[in-house]
């Protein structure tokens, strides 16, 4: 029990002090971590824990979606939320067909936003740590 306040409470912290850059990277990992359970799972017939991976993954998703707002850049805000509700989509036929290709297709997408992300990010931080000088 201890164990698990400790995390519950480093998590906190970690999450309180996050940049936005960086709360939309922990919730991009979010939905990969449990969409690789999910792939998994379905490889190995596990049909609950299938179901539940991909529940918990398609709640990170409903939460990248949530957190778009259009701003100066209107198209890329609708093309990204495009994407996210065709990975959300994928994920919900996943379910029902236990279709691990699906799963893989969505993972495929997650994780190139991620790389996108990641490096957005390196390109900004200079900029970043300028501003804050």
């Amino acid at each position: 029990m201890k164990k698990v306040i400790q995390t519950d409470e480093y998590l906190e912290a970690q999450v309180m002090t996050a940049s936005p850059h960086q709360l939309h990277l922990m919730v991009v990992d979010g939905a990969i971590r449990f969409a690789t359970r999910a792939e998994q799972a379905i490889e190995n017939d596990d049909i609950e824990a299938a179901h539940c991976a991909l529940n918990d993954s398609r709640a990170f998703v409903t939460e990248l979606i949530s957190g778009l707002k259009d701003g100066e850049v209107p198209e890329l805000t609708e093309r990204l939320r495009g994407l996210f509700l065709f990975v959300y989509r994928n994920l919900i036929d996943a379910d029902s067909e236990k279709d691990v290709q699906k799963v893989r297709d969505s993972l495929k997408i997650l994780r190139s936003h991620r790389e996108t992300w990641v490096e957005l990010g390196e390109k900004l931080s200079p900029r970043v740590d300028a501003e804050s000088n």
